[in-house]
């Protein structure tokens, strides 16, 4: 029927694009003047043409990839005395039949597909409160049993699509709970550090403030370590300084000794100067 209905729909729109590309044709070579389009008639017939043409080609297009694996039966056994074949219908009614005592299980639509493997079955369902892996393994099972016993067939694929679910299993929700918190717990919190947060909260005077007391943390851990170096440069930077004490109160730099003979000197001549003036 599909093929039948395909076959129509692109023998019109052939037929409808054949007029159309003589009347183009004719219209090109001077056969039809602008005078013959201007009458009202010639307009409307090539309009519904067009319009019928465009419906006819889309009905065609739409039949030819739109579901073009389907079928409506099944070739169950080809010998050379003829072939035996069941049609969609049968399929239907023992995917029904076999589903029947099943409780929480609905049939929905049936559907047999061809592809380069060979025929896969199509179902839908309906399961009320089942698990689905356990309900789905039992029907294609189930499935398998029927066909094998019933038509001698087996089925390249058995495809289940769940339309509608209301499944068994409920979550512990004390459980799941317990699941949250223990990860609440262990999450460490990574906040992204902001530019401008300190001049936000602070401003300015904030942000000078805490550049000051880092300057001043590093520079108290680096203290210990400095600290003979900062010795050494003392004992260096003392002996100048006595050196220039000693300039300044008119000592030339000689040694210890020299300077206890000077002194000497001196403490042996005052006396007889004094002598001298008394005998003046």
């Amino acid at each position: 029927m599909k093929k039948n209905i395909e076959k129509i729909l692109a023998s019109a729109s052939m037929a409808i694009a054949l007029v159309l590309i003589i009347i183009l044709v004719v219209a090109a070579f001077g056969g039809i003047t602008q005078e013959d389009f201007d009458n009202s008639l010639v307009r409307g017939l090539i309009i519904t043409m067009g319009v019928l043409y465009a419906l006819l080609a889309g009905g065609a297009l739409t039949m030819l990839f739109l579901g073009s694996d389907a079928v409506k039966e099944i070739t169950l056994r080809s010998e050379q005395g003829g072939t035996c074949k069941a049609t969609l219908g049968v399929i239907r009614n023992l995917v029904k039949e076999s589903f029947s005592g099943i409780q929480g299980v609905k049939v929905g639509k049936v559907a047999l597909i061809v592809n380069e493997y060979g025929v896969k079955l199509k179902v839908s369902v309906k399961i009320t409160d089942r698990d689905v892996f356990e309900t789905e393994t039992y029907l294609r099972t189930l499935l398998e049993e029927v066909f094998k016993g019933a038509l001698g067939f087996r089925f390249h694929a058995i495809e289940f699509k769940i339309v509608a679910l209301q499944a068994r299993f409920k979550p512990d929700m004390n459980k799941v709970q317990e699941t949250v918190d223990e990860k609440v717990a262990e999450h460490t919190p990574n906040f992204a550090v902001v530019p401008n947060m300190v001049e936000q909260v602070g401003g300015p005077v904030a942000d000078e403030a805490a550049a000051e007391a880092e300057v001043a943390d590093a520079e108290a851990q680096s203290l210990p370590e400095e600290a003979p170096a900062a010795e050494e440069e003392a004992e260096v930077s003392e002996e100048p300084a006595a050196e220039d004490e000693a300039d300044a109160e008119g000592y030339d730099t000689i040694p210890d000794g020299e300077e206890k003979e000077e002194e000497t000197v001196t403490e042996e001549e005052a006396p007889a100067e004094d002598g001298e003036l008394d005998k003046e």
